[in-house]
């Protein structure tokens, strides 16, 4: 035996003596993966033969990381540490680097105890199997992706499509096509289309194009699997994608391929994304149908495919047009028709489908839950009840979770919190637990009201946690695993309590909070907490631990901060950020400059306010068509205007009344018109207020435009110039408006 392997069989025995606690499938599928290196030898040979520089693309591969695109900066360069935090910092690294070594070690220890510290070809399986099921790709999972030598082993049809599916997952297409043509070296239909599929249930445009570019690289005719499952993944994927799915279907029947159900189906979804209804029609009536048995399937399709990617409009009135031809079209296309309705809230037609699914057959559970939620979701919770109570009277079905989660959903949509005790009584009479939904949910109606006591109430009866499970029963405890959606949703109901400190401290002290709520919008709320707490500090601090870890910063996230600052009276500093905000391309908006024109005008300082009203037509203007700069803009020019009135700037308030957007609304231009006037007034400026006002005749409402009417009529009687405003425009300000004859004094 090789001394390699003997090393090797050693190292798996001594595991096995180590840790008898691991489960036998584990410890043999490690001892068996010792035991069969040759596929890794024959894929690194066949790799080599293939390529000039085998190692050159393995490493171009391999060092391809999952980046994170932030639109960021250095926070600390405006707020540096103290000479004192500094020389503090050097007297404890002497002390501290002793005990962060030995901590170091012991993680590395620590480490070396995971099952997966040696990752082999059977174990990398494992893994991928596991995380097949998730729609996320876990942190263990993405280390060995990029760890592991994927690229020099040959890998089966099944882990090749895991191995495809998990780069989806964590959007790496092209690695993923790298990895598809290093696997595939000659022409195999089935095993492309294999991947086609996946891709299409992913819903990845560009796999399962390359797939198609692939099949056409090896002279293979692509056969309908593979035009369908491209077609589906255009349909699926983003918005410049579904156009393409009609060059596919064009490029299709060019090839003599026959479409089939499944292939209209997924036609009738690109045409619904893309909100083309008399296509879809076209369509439907083009297709040759051989039996009512083929139009039924590919209606089927239609309808179900509509309704998984929230089509829910249009597949109701596919099926409308399917219940034209009185034929029942099964259980399936129903209850996918009830959820669509039940989505768009559209009780008429889900009643209608529901009659429908009673006299053709017993109605489901899934039916009556999807009555439950449309009627929830239109705030009826009456009907939602009544529903319910049917359904309790039918000895063949019983309730489940999706039952009462729909109930509380009903709950929350009519505002009526105070049902939630007697929705949960019934829940726990039916011996359900809550799952996910249900924490949700109920948060979510605590938000309504603030009410901090009731979401801890049943945030400390649905989360594991040990020391609740010593005081609680295991009854009453539901044993609900935390996600990042339910510490969002528990800041919500703080920040609707205005319980600013509850925020920052859920943060600070729950390391579960801050493992798996690393969102964007926990990041806003923690600001926004900080703002009402005026702790610019805590905000700046938190702002800099989440950029450290990778989370992008939103333009929505800067203004926070930047609102945070004036909070704590520190405008310096929100100038000096606004200024660092205004380096990088989308991050300042007309929301920035508001926020602070706004703290300005509030303290009376007015000629500053002219001043950020001039850095922000600067800025629009060398930033060139940026929307975030261009809409709402109301807010600015109203505050500029004001601060010229208060200045008595008269030619500044006509210079702004000249050049704001016509976009705005008739609210702004009346309060721009009633500020440029009363300037007019105190100038003397009588053309310049019958001018403005000419220009808004027959524009204003009717009550403002007798007040205006008087007032300019004031203005003009005051500088004795009747004869001359007659002039002005031809004097039709004053035919229009005199409410009788004369100047209506």
């Amino acid at each position: 035996m090789h001394p390699t392997v003997v090393q090797q069989a050693r190292r798996s025995l001594w595991r096995m003596a180590r840790w008898p606690s691991l489960s036998p499938p584990r410890v043999l599928g490690q001892s068996l993966s010792t035991q069969a290196p040759s596929a890794s030898t024959h894929a690194v040979s066949a790799n080599n033969e293939d390529s000039d520089n085998p190692t050159e693309s393995q490493h171009q591969l391999q060092g391809r990381k999952a980046t994170t695109s932030s639109k960021t900066f250095n926070l600390m360069s405006a707020h540096s540490a103290t000479d004192q935090d500094a020389d503090l910092a050097d007297s404890s690294r002497s002390a501290g680097w002793k005990r962060s070594a030995a901590k170091k070690n012991w993680h590395r220890r620590k480490k070396s105890n995971k099952w997966w510290a040696d990752m082999d070809r059977v174990s990398f399986r494992m893994l991928l199997t596991d995380e097949m099921s998730s729609n996320k790709v876990s942190s263990v999972l993405r280390k060995y992706i990029d760890e592991f030598p994927i690229l020099n082993n040959n890998w089966s049809d099944q882990e090749l499509v895991m191995i495809v599916c998990t780069l989806i997952k964590m959007n790496r297409s092209e690695m993923a096509l790298e990895v598809l043509r290093n696997q595939i070296k000659e022409p195999n239909r089935d095993r492309l289309n294999r991947v086609a599929a996946a891709s299409a249930r992913m819903g990845n445009a560009p796999v399962a194009l390359g797939v198609l570019e692939i099949t056409k690289h090896f002279n293979l005719a692509p056969d309908v699997i593979t035009f369908t499952s491209a077609i589906h993944a255009c349909a699926r994927g983003g918005k410049y994608d579904v156009p393409m799915a009609l060059t596919l279907l064009n490029e299709m029947i060019s090839a003599n391929v026959q479409p089939n159900a499944r292939t209209y189906g997924a036609m009738i979804l690109a045409y619904a994304r893309m909100e083309r209804w008399e296509e879809i029609v076209e369509l439907v009536n083009s297709i040759p149908y051989t039996d009512d048995a083929h139009m039924t399937e590919v209606f089927t399709c239609a309808i179900i495919s509509c309704s998984r990617n929230r089509q829910h409009h249009y597949a109701s009135r596919l099926f409308e047009l399917l219940l034209e031809d009185g034929v029942y079209p099964g259980d399936n296309v129903c209850n996918a028709a009830l959820s669509s309705c039940a989505r768009t809230s559209d009780v008429i037609q889900l009643r209608r489908i529901f009659k429908l699914v009673e006299n053709h057959a017993t109605p489901s559970t899934y039916s009556y839950n999807c009555m439950i939620s449309a009627f929830g979701n239109t705030g009826n919770m009456d009907k939602a009840l009544e529903v319910f109570e049917n359904m309790r009277k039918d000895a063949t079905i019983s309730p489940d979770i999706v039952t009462f989660n729909s109930l509380l959903v009903a709950a929350v949509r009519s505002r009526k919190v105070d049902m939630f005790p007697f929705i949960l009584s019934l829940m726990s009479e039916a011996c359900i637990k809550w799952d996910a939904i249900t924490v949700n949910v109920l948060l979510e109606g605590c938000a309504l009201n603030g009410d901090v006591e009731l979401a801890q109430h049943y945030w400390s009866q649905a989360i594991q946690d040990k020391q609740t499970n010593l005081d609680a029963s295991s009854v009453d405890n539901q044993h609900v695993t935390p996600d990042r959606g339910h510490f969002e949703t528990l800041m919500t109901v703080y920040y609707a309590a205005k319980d600013y400190k509850a925020i920052v401290d859920l943060w600070q002290e729950n390391k579960l909070c801050r493992r798996r709520a690393k969102s964007s919008k926990s990041l806003n709320f923690l600001i926004r907490a900080c703002e009402g707490l005026k702790d610019d500090k805590t905000a700046v601090a938190i702002l800099a631990e989440f950029a450290d870890r990778g989370q992008p910063l939103s333009s929505i996230t800067h203004h926070h901060m930047l609102e945070v600052f004036l909070a704590a009276d520190k405008y310096a500093a929100a100038s000096a950020y606004l200024h660092k905000m205004m380096e990088t391309d989308g991050l300042v908006s007309t929301f920035s400059f508001t926020a602070l024109m706004k703290y300005l005008a509030k303290n009376k300082r007015h000629s500053d306010v002219l001043a950020m009203f001039n850095l922000y037509l600067e800025t629009r203007e060398s930033k060139g068509q940026n929307p975030l700069l261009e809409y709402p803009a109301d807010a600015i020019y109203v505050l500029a205007m004001r601060s010229a009135v208060e200045l008595e700037d008269h030619e500044t308030v006509l210079a702004i009344y000249g050049s704001f957007p016509d976009a705005m609304s008739m609210a702004v231009h009346t309060e721009m018109l009633v500020l440029a006037v009363s300037s007019c007034e105190r100038e003397g400026d009588w053309r310049g207020a019958v001018t403005m006002y000419d220009e808004m005749t027959g524009k204003l409402d009717e009550n403002t435009n007798v007040e205006m009417y008087k007032h300019i009529v004031k203005i003009v009687a005051s500088a004795g110039e009747f004869d001359r405003a007659l002039d002005v425009g031809g004097g039709q300000w004053y035919r229009q408006n005199r409410p009788d004859k004369g100047w209506g004094l």
